[in-house]
């Protein structure tokens, strides 16, 4: 009879697994924000202390499979995730192009609050700070990229402008991704955040 070996996964393999799909550039792509991120790492981190406390009196089959099966669900969910927010860019979009062509964004958000329209014109304050950041940051923008992705790419320049649009970011996704309320005094304070990105001509107005 041959006698099997059970071989004991070491628990910085595992925590560094899931750090190497949190990294995957197919994965960060379309992250909301920093807050998934810390998500996946924690599970990692969480699945490395099961697996010490667990060595001793689980087979390593077992923890193995629970492993993968753990990694499964993280995967599915992050597909779904990104392919959710996929659908929202497009829909915002398509709100941008509604803005008539080439209206200037921060004139846009302006008429789109009159009518009303309050997530509109969150939409078109968001383009207009961007499109400021891609002229004073040289910031390259992509569709694909959340305004997590561009906080991080403007804290590892080290730019001026991290800290005023990480600010605006967190209000514009709380109103418009999350549970806040996308009304009149939520864009009069977007629009406040939005000050230092704008031009000199709109600050004055």
């Amino acid at each position: 009879m041959f006698q099997v070996v059970e071989r004991s996964w070491p628990a910085g393999a595992v925590h560094d697994s899931v750090a190497a799909v949190v990294r995957a550039a197919e994965f960060r792509r379309s992250l909301q924000s920093s807050i998934g991120e810390r998500l996946l790492l924690w599970l990692g981190e969480w699945i490395g202390r099961a697996v010490r406390f667990l060595r001793g009196t689980s087979s390593a089959r077992t923890i193995a499979l629970a492993v993968a099966a753990l990694l499964v669900v993280v995967v599915v969910t992050r597909l779904i995730v990104g392919a959710r927010l996929r659908e929202r860019r497009a829909d915002r979009s398509g709100r941008l192009r509604g803005a008539g062509r080439g209206e200037d964004p921060w004139r846009a958000s302006e008429r789109f609050a009159r009518e009303g329209r309050y997530e509109d014109a969150a939409h078109a304050l968001y383009h207009a700070v961007l499109t400021s950041l891609a002229q004073s940051d040289r910031l390259r923008l992509d569709t694909s990229m959340t305004s997590g992705d561009y906080a991080r790419e403007l804290r590892r320049r080290g730019s001026q402008s991290y800290r005023a649009f990480r600010a605006f970011a967190r209000h514009f996704d709380v109103g418009v991704f999350g549970h806040g309320e996308c009304d009149a005094g939520f864009i009069d304070e977007l629009r406040r955040l939005a000050e230092p990105f704008a031009p000199r001509s709109a600050r004055a107005a």
